[in-house]
């Protein structure tokens, strides 16, 4: 499966900037895409589409709050349902199904991610995999990073219908879902982290 260059998109948030060169009489050309380019994130600015300026094509972490809306696509212009997939972490918490599993790592906790996931009439799983929201690395006081906290084994830390997070859910356009995604949390962490490590969310810690 090949992956394109994303355009990461802070949901909701906009700004007064324009793109570069308004009123010029030439327009820059895009570069070529390229399935080892970095992944671009920007601000909304607009309901149209804009090729970055130079200065914009620089990966950029988001920071975002529970609650938050994140989403991303080529015409993701502010709401969730113009984005090809938009997302929300609503919250974490403890178990809630009746086998906990084995006991987790040595200095982490069994947590539940919860997630709403909205899909644009445009969205394709084969260029936005379901991973890039399902898939969470922890971020200590520090700002170390650690590598992935899903777990590699059978989940039952949520009741089976409400499972999240294998990264291989089959998403279709235009739909809705939500479900919990089972994680071994660092007992120091203060942040989660999806999109690749582009969103990092404030998990209150």
């Amino acid at each position: 499966m090949t992956k394109k260059p994303l355009l990461l998109l802070a949901i909701g948030v906009l700004t007064a900037a324009t793109a570069a060169g308004c009123g010029s009489g030439s327009t820059a050309s895009p570069s070529p895409s390229s399935a080892a380019a970095p992944i671009q994130t920007t601000s909304v600015t607009s309901a149209t589409s804009q090729t970055p300026s130079p200065s914009s094509t620089a990966p950029r972490v988001l920071q975002k709050n529970l609650g938050d809306w994140a989403g991303t696509g080529d015409q993701c212009a502010g709401t969730p349902q113009s984005c090809e997939l938009s997302f929300r972490i609503t919250k974490l918490t403890n178990c809630t199904g009746r086998y906990a599993g084995d006991p987790p790592p040595e200095g982490t906790e069994r947590k539940l991610v919860w997630v709403e996931v909205v899909t644009g009439p445009q969205y394709d799983v084969t260029e936005l995999y379901s991973g890039l929201v399902t898939q969470f690395t922890a971020i200590n006081g520090a700002g170390v990073t650690s590598g992935n906290i899903n777990p590699s084994t059978t989940w039952r830390c949520a009741p089976e219908g409400q499972r999240m997070g294998f990264g291989d859910e089959n998403w279709l356009p235009g739909k809705k879902y939500a479900g919990a995604i089972e994680v071994y949390l660092p007992k120091d962490a203060v942040k989660i982290a999806n999109g690749d490590g582009m969103w990092e969310w404030s998990i209150g810690r």
